[in-house]
């Protein structure tokens, strides 16, 4: 099943707040899953703990153009092939806008876990955003 879903979420912080939470493996751990070896550098393989699934999410940094635009490539088993997520940042105002896609070939189960999950994902990083407070 082909997935291709889109999100849009404006947060009331700095690029440069938004930005440190998408790019550090701690924050990442408390708003998508847990990872203990990301790096925000191209070329860089990591892997995330789902907690909706079984199993884990390998996944490799493709792109990485501080602080506006970093693309993963996402894979949930071997039956699948490798899928794109991509995190763009835009300055507005005095917030960030923030764009995510997921586009992908996946089991119909997965391909909805991923659809209804993304927007609370979105939500905590919202939320983990709003507790750092202050700005930039």
């Amino acid at each position: 099943m082909k997935l291709d879903v889109a999100f849009e979420e404006m947060l009331p912080r700095p690029i440069e707040a938004v930005w440190s939470e998408l790019t550090d493996k701690i924050a990442i751990s408390n708003w998508l899953m847990a990872t203990d070896d990301f790096k925000p550098a191209v070329g860089c393989r990591f892997r995330m703990k789902a907690l909706s699934m079984d199993g884990w999410v390998d996944a490799e940094v493709l792109e990485f153009e501080h602080p506006r635009r970093m693309v993963w490539s996402w894979s949930v088993d071997d039956r699948n092939p490798p899928s794109k997520v991509t995190f763009m940042l835009a300055r507005d105002g005095a917030g960030t806008r923030l764009r995510l896609r997921h586009v992908g070939e996946f089991d119909p189960v997965v391909a909805g876990i991923f659809r209804d999950d993304w927007p609370g994902r979105i939500k905590a990083l919202a939320e983990l955003i709003g507790r750092a407070g202050g700005t930039g």
